[in-house]
């Protein structure tokens, strides 16, 4: 079992409120960037991932002396976030939380929705107010939540095939398109399970 934490470069310094996923990973990776905000905040950090626009020299020296293993990708088809995704891929993560990717620009946030559904391991985004769920063509997901949390479900292109339990309103052999179908549903159990036979689900879990 390897656990991995990818941190974003997003504009907080204060990373204290993920101590707990910090000290529950197995490997952390910072993307280009973030690893000055990980020096900040006293993190230790295995890898140091990106096409290096967003680090200083400096920065970059001082991660090499503490035995970051550096990688430099300078493709732009992929955003550091998915190339942090697919080195932890290549590693055989059994599972991947991402924090600090929230703010920034609109189409940079959306790129890393997408960016979940390149994973091949069970991959969550922790934001400040929600954790995203990307859920792949019949690769069921469950989520433990607090009842009462809403949630909601949308769909990237048709997807057909969705069952749903745990929720207010369920669904069974179910067909979504992309549309706001799927907003604020309410978790009536402790546990949320999802399944789709075809097509591309985002779960969007509040806080």
């Amino acid at each position: 079992m390897l656990r991995v934490l990818i941190i974003g470069n997003a504009p907080a310094d204060d990373l204290a409120k993920w101590s707990n996923l910090v000290m529950d990973s197995d490997l952390i990776i910072a993307c280009d960037g973030a690893m000055e905000k990980c020096q900040i905040n006293g993190i230790a950090v295995n890898v140091l991932i990106g096409d290096m626009d967003s680090i200083t020299e400096a920065t970059q020296r001082d991660a090499k002396s503490k035995g970051v293993k550096i990688i430099k990708l300078t493709d732009q088809d992929t955003n550091d976030l998915t190339k942090a995704i697919a080195y932890a891929d290549s590693l055989g993560a059994t599972n991947i939380s991402i924090i600090n990717v929230d703010g920034g620009r609109a189409d940079h946030q959306f790129a890393n929705y997408l960016s979940l559904l390149e994973a091949k391991s069970d991959a969550r985004l922790f934001l400040d107010d929600c954790t995203v769920i990307a859920l792949r063509n019949s690769k069921p997901i469950s989520h433990s939540i607090e009842i009462g949390t809403e949630f909601s479900v949308f769909s990237l292109g048709r997807s057909s095939g969705i069952n749903l339990t745990g929720g207010k309103w369920e669904l069974k052999n179910a067909v979504l398109e992309p549309s706001s179908t799927g907003l604020h549903n309410v978790a009536v159990e402790d546990m949320i399970s999802i399944n789709c036979e075809t097509g591309n689900l985002l779960v969007f879990v509040s806080n």
